[in-house]
């Protein structure tokens, strides 16, 4: 089984973007600087690291990362504001939100999560999510959160839009193309979210390759079918599940890109015999998806 070396992939591509910064802001060209917002709350613990990484990255390769840091507590109209401001600066070519961990979130908020207990909107993880990214400039979408982003990226129309893929769907797309030059091969993606699973399964399938998009239901059934992922060629796991991808649910030679956080979706001793190509947590996406969304702010800042 081959192990994927997120670390080494991702110096490449940042040493090229470098280049392709410099150029961008050489006195001759008169170009502004390229520079990143992100807003991070303060109490998921995975933002933080994740921020400092990609604010550590950036200035490697010259574009400036400002955090702008809120509490989960702090109004959304508060937020907001910041949002606003930013919007409208024109010297911010990219705009982030930093999206925590929702059960960080319900534990911070103290959300029950009993579908019978009266809550208001913005105590329901999804709705204030899609509060926040909804009012993100859609020219300054840096990491593709935005609802009219994710509808282009369902249209296949994102491009000629001029729109960005998430960081972390792009990230997993160059893998695969490193890998196997992304055969027509039958694609299972276990995640919904926004984020990753639905632009990843919409892109491929724009792409013209066959791909199932799973949540716990219908990982379940197939469980309880004995099909489990056995009809998959290449399996992305997104669900934060430790160890949820084991060797005896799969098909040999299978290739898994494993999007867990904060720890592995895939049990890597189980499947070590099973599988082709893995890509590890930490050290395999994640090193990628920094680079990717620095790219996306690359490309937005040159329109």
């Amino acid at each position: 089984m081959t192990i994927f070396d997120g670390y080494t992939f991702a110096e490449k591509r940042e040493a090229a973007l470098a280049r392709r910064v410099a150029e961008l802001v050489a006195p001759a060209l008169a170009r502004p600087r390229i520079q990143v917002a992100a807003i991070l709350f303060a109490e998921d613990k995975g933002s933080q690291l994740y921020t400092g990484l990609k604010q550590q990255a950036a200035e490697r390769v010259g574009i400036t990362y400002t955090v702008h840091t809120f509490s989960m507590k702090d109004p959304v109209d508060q937020v907001l504001a910041t949002l606003r401001q930013l919007n409208t600066d024109p010297a911010v070519t990219g705009i982030i939100i930093q999206k925590p961990w929702r059960k960080t979130w319900e534990a911070v908020m103290g959300v029950a999560r009993d579908p019978d207990v009266e809550q208001t909107v913005f105590n329901h993880f999804p709705a204030w999510w899609a509060a926040l990214v909804s009012q993100i400039d859609v020219t300054k979408d840096v990491d593709g959160l935005h609802p009219e982003t994710l509808s282009a990226i369902e249209r296949g129309t994102w491009q000629v839009e001029g729109k960005v893929l998430p960081a972390t769907a792009k990230a997993v797309l160059s893998i695969l193309g490193s890998v196997n030059q992304l055969k027509p091969q039958k694609y299972v993606i276990i995640g919904k979210s926004d984020i990753l699973g639905r632009p990843l399964a919409f892109e491929l399938k724009n792409l013209g390759f066959t791909v199932d998009v799973v949540a716990k239901k219908e990982l379940e059934q197939r469980l309880e079918s004995g099909q489990a992922l056995k009809d998959a060629d290449v399996v992305v796991a997104a669900t934060g599940h430790h160890h949820l991808v084991k060797g005896e649910m799969l098909k040999s030679g299978v290739i898994l890109v494993d999007v867990g956080e904060p720890r592995p979706d895939v049990d890597r001793q189980s499947v070590e015999l099973v599988a082709s190509f893995l890509t590890p947590v930490p050290g395999g996406v994640g090193p990628v998806t920094v680079i990717s969304l620095l790219e996306n702010a690359v490309e937005l800042g040159e329109r």
